[in-house]
């Protein structure tokens, strides 16, 4: 189940993130040869460590201000664009989570987010503000012990959007968990070893 009412234990995370032990990120330096950050890491090995971590992560947003858990997502995406990998094979597994705030304390997502960073950097994670607007925030979350990235996002209406805008409109406060895994060689989004981990 995600959402919840209380924190994992910093151990208990290092516990199921064992097969990823070290700091993530898909590189930027163009992919010569095909490589994957981690050679020596498969997307199967990091496919269960991100997931928990995105429960772990919606597990610490307190049941009393959750209306509905709006969808969840498991995915492998690619690292690099068409011209630096044009066939996909260096992938990384993404978590996510969009969990929507009752009405009742839709006032304080501000308060809400921090907490739920403040839960993570008490743990040794370090925090980034990725921009912030009156209606928007976005911090990534990055450890030592941990090859897996968490974006966090808070997110109210807009009532300055246009129906007419091609952004997605909110219209709900939410709380969005994204969790991004390290890169890895695969043999591609179409492989059937791709195509097992993605099914439901």
């Amino acid at each position: 189940m995600v959402g919840g009412d209380h924190k994992v234990a910093g151990a208990f995370v290092a516990l199921a993130l064992v097969t990823v032990t070290a700091l993530s990120g898909c590189a930027n330096e163009a992919v010569a040869s095909v490589k994957g950050d981690f050679p020596d890491v498969t997307l199967a090995a990091s496919k269960s460590p991100v997931q928990f971590l995105r429960n772990d992560a919606a597990s610490r947003i307190p049941t009393a201000v959750i209306d509905n858990v709006e969808e969840a997502i498991d995915e492998s995406v690619a690292c690099f664009d068409e011209v630096k990998d044009p066939q996909g094979l260096i992938r990384s597994w993404h978590s996510s989570a969009l969990v929507t705030v009752e009405s009742g304390s839709a006032w304080r997502i501000e308060s809400i987010v921090d907490n739920l960073i403040a839960s993570f950097t008490e743990q040794e994670w370090t925090a980034r503000s990725l921009g912030e607007t009156a209606d928007f925030r976005s911090s990534l979350l990055t450890s030592k012990g941990s090859m897996a990235e968490i974006q966090i996002i808070g997110e109210r209406p807009d009532p300055d959007q246009s129906t007419t805008s091609t952004a997605e409109v909110v219209k709900q406060v939410t709380v969005e968990i994204q969790v991004h895994g390290p890169c890895v060689r695969t043999e591609g989004p179409k492989s059937d070893d791709v195509k097992k981990l993605e099914t439901p």
